[in-house]
């Protein structure tokens, strides 16, 4: 009898244990940064990362992602961009690390709020080949930087 009451202790830690890091596999991206950039013609683009946790410009650290949207600028505050499925308007990857990326199959970026030098709000939905979707909502300040494109 005192066996099974161990071994049922024991399942229960190890399912509020799990409970705990479970919801960390997939990561709420809210925080971030947008800036300008450069699309890969080399003419204007806008750049968000989107991190866990809030980040400095130029330094990004742990999983992110990466989006990119260089169609239908400039951004104003209610636009929707949309890529993948035929569309050029732009791209989203989610990065474990700097270099390390999955490419998303589709999505689309709403911005609820855009303030070219200030900032912008919105929320994504991104579509990727082994079936997973990542959705959330972001407020991302403007990291002020030079994009010499061309």
């Amino acid at each position: 009898m005192r066996f099974r009451i161990h071994t049922y202790g024991l399942a229960v830690i190890v399912l509020l244990v799990l409970g705990q890091v479970a919801p960390s596999a997939q990561l709420p991206f809210a925080h971030g940064l947008i800036q300008s950039s450069c699309a890969p013609w080399d003419g204007p683009a806008i750049g968000l990362t989107l991190t866990a946790e809030p980040a400095q410009c130029e330094r990004v650290t742990g999983p992110y992602i990466s989006m990119g949207v260089w169609r239908g600028l400039p951004i104003h505050a209610g636009q929707t961009v949309k890529f993948g499925g035929g569309s050029d308007a732009g791209f989203a990857s989610r990065c474990t690390k700097e270099g390390d990326c999955q490419r998303a199959e589709s999505g689309s970026i709403v911005f609820e709020k855009y303030e070219e030098g200030s900032g912008a709000r919105g929320r994504y939905e991104l579509h990727f080949k082994d079936g997973n979707t990542l959705s959330g909502s972001f407020d991302v300040q403007w990291c002020k930087t030079r994009s010499v494109c061309g």
